[in-house]
């Protein structure tokens, strides 16, 4: 967790008086509103602020480039982006996985079966992806940025940007030389098909003369920012600093990674620790229910099912198992991975063809569902998941109270620096 509580030591009530004309809640309306309420508004106010200093850096760059001649500005780099607007701590239920409604079960199961090979084939699964789509669609749309006017520019005015907005040594590192970049662009570089010997051995390129051999293990340390984005930097936080993060690599080894941070993290994006705190907290309180839904499945004829770390059932895996059975290795290590979940051994009563796979996937979906609602599982699940996150985010309300002050401070420099 970001290291803000020492800088917290104002209250809540202090920092929303200060901040209401930034829309947060006053004293009397927060008193009379619940803690989930409350803290939905922190974290919608929370990406408000993120959105609008996001935009002030943008503004502030783009001026510098401007006053270096760069007009044109490349639109995926400064675009900018809406606010989230959350109605809730919660964007997803761990149940979701297992207990996907019973229309939902009795139509399309589970919907692995419209991921497997036949599936693809499966006239059925256009109707499903369109669901699907539909229901992303819902719930938010983005538009690409205009690309026109940067894609007219000469490849060494793009590269030249580039160099003005992050610096020599970050466009290199990024891109190659000038010459890289334009045969890139070109499609004589890194990216073109014809570059690649495909009767090289496994893990060799052959590369054509003037193409840019950049590979994984090739890849320096990501450089310090320079350019007109450091510039910023420097004017609304000082000076940027290389952080170093760690993980578990291939079999079990220690792995690292490092960047370049600058502006304070928001508190509200929690980091692992939390995350795992809150699945924790949650499977104890569903702990006993979990134990119920078991039983009631096993009652049903489907042995061998336990939960998971993540609290749900192993449904994809399950499945993934059940219709690459008899696909080549290579498919199964590309579809199953190395998931380390616990599945039960695939029974002979699912059948030997797509058909019976399909037939028995909807049927186990329609009685998993059945199961879930005779115990009662679903809203339990809600109201356990949302407790917790309640709990999670209720432990951090000061330390994000005191990151919105220090923000709306950073706002008010950059405008400042734009009307000077």
């Amino acid at each position: 967790m970001p290291g803000t509580r020492g800088a917290a030591a104002i209250g809540a009530a202090a920092v929303l008086a200060l901040t209401a004309g930034c829309g947060m809640l006053g004293l009397g309306e927060d008193a009379e509103k619940s803690d989930a309420d409350r803290l939905v508004e922190m974290l919608n106010e929370s990406n408000r602020v993120d959105s609008e200093l996001a935009a002030a850096e943008f503004r502030i760059v783009e001026q510098c480039l401007e006053a270096a001649g760069y007009t044109v500005h490349e639109p995926w780099m400064m675009q900018a982006y809406e606010p989230e607007v959350q109605d809730s701590l919660t964007s997803y239920y761990p149940h979701e996985a297992f207990l996907v409604g019973a229309d939902e079960a009795a139509e399309y199961g589970f919907g692995q079966w419209a991921n497997s090979p036949d599936g693809w084939e499966d006239p059925a699964a256009e109707d499903y992806y369109a669901a699907e789509e539909e229901e992303y669609e819902e719930e938010g749309t983005w538009e690409e940025p205009d690309t026109t006017e940067w894609d007219a520019l000469a490849p060494e005015d793009q590269y030249g940007w580039y160099v003005a907005y992050q610096g020599q040594e970050y466009a290199e590192w990024q891109y190659g030389t000038a010459q890289d970049y334009a045969d890139m662009m070109s499609g004589e570089g890194e990216w073109s098909e014809e570059g690649v010997d495909e009767s090289a051995e496994e893990g060799e390129e052959e590369v054509d003369d003037g193409s840019i051999d950049v590979g994984e293990d090739d890849m320096d340390e990501e450089p310090k920012p320079g350019g007109c984005q450091l510039e910023m930097i420097e004017a609304l936080y000082g000076e940027p600093e290389l952080v170093e993060e760690t993980y578990e690599g291939e079999g079990g080894s220690e792995e690292s990674y490092s960047y370049w941070s600058y502006r304070p993290e928001n508190p509200s994006w929690a980091d692992e620790t939390m995350w795992e705190d809150i699945e924790a907290a949650y499977g104890a309180k569903m702990a006993d229910l979990q134990g119920e839904l078991v039983d009631c499945i096993t009652g049903k004829g489907y042995e061998g099912w336990e939960f998971d770390e993540y609290n749900s059932l192993p449904v994809y895996e399950f499945f993934n198992a059940l219709y690459y059975q008899d696909a080549s290795e290579e498919e199964q290590d590309m579809m199953l991975g190395d998931s380390d979940a616990v599945i039960p051994p695939l029974p002979e009563d699912a059948g030997d063809s797509y058909e019976d796979w399909k037939a028995y996937e909807i049927q186990t979906a329609v009685d998993f569902d059945a199961c879930g609602e005779e115990v009662g599982y679903v809203d339990a699940s809600e109201k356990a998941y949302e407790e917790v996150h309640v709990e999670a985010y209720a432990a951090i309300e000061q330390d994000v109270y005191a990151w919105q002050e220090e923000m709306n401070d950073a706002i008010s420099k950059a405008q400042e620096l734009l009307d000077a």
